[in-house]
């Protein structure tokens, strides 16, 4: 499972998992790469978005809603933008997520009702780890998407502003 989702949620939660099944034994996988479950002998896997391989067994969990945020330095440079669409044009760039199976950073789609919108961004450093994004983020080399669970502290404290309600 994904980094942040293994220390911010789950990790803080085994205590009391632990409390009601003292017996198990977890063996817990931590990165954002995609794992080959068969290939290499997971049993269970935490994934967010649409399951792209129809021959498991997949179950919903839980939703964890996205936002998309910038830092204060970010906008004071390049403004904030007013659209989605904005942000696929300079001087507005994103902090690209890469994929380690695949050779592409991630595009992402977003609602509105009606609308949907399909942004890609420019971006100046794109990661394959949802931490060392945060900190490009953070650093204001980008806007960037992430779940609002890894955002809301950093909001609290100003370090991150959304830039468009859901």
């Amino acid at each position: 499972m994904a980094g942040p989702l293994a220390r911010q949620i789950l990790i803080p939660a085994l205590p009391a998992f632990y409390a009601r099944y003292p017996d198990i034994q977890l063996d817990l996988g931590v990165s954002d790469r995609v794992v080959d479950m068969i290939g290499e002998s997971v049993d269970c896997v935490i994934r967010g978005g649409e399951p792209r391989d129809l021959s498991l067994v997949a179950r919903h969990l839980v939703d964890l809603p996205l936002g998309i945020y910038a830092a204060p330095a970010y906008l004071e440079r390049v403004g904030r933008p007013d659209h989605p669409r904005a942000l696929s044009v300079s001087p507005h760039q994103v902090v690209g997520f890469r994929w380690r199976d695949y050779d592409m950073t991630s595009a992402y789609t977003l609602h509105r009702g009606s609308e949907t919108v399909s942004v890609r961004g420019r971006y100046v450093i794109s990661v394959d780890d949802g931490s060392a994004g945060l900190a490009a983020g953070l650093a204001g080399l980008g806007v960037l998407w992430l779940p609002d669970y890894m955002a809301n502290e950093h909001v609290q404290r100003g370090t991150l502003v959304r830039l468009f309600e859901a």
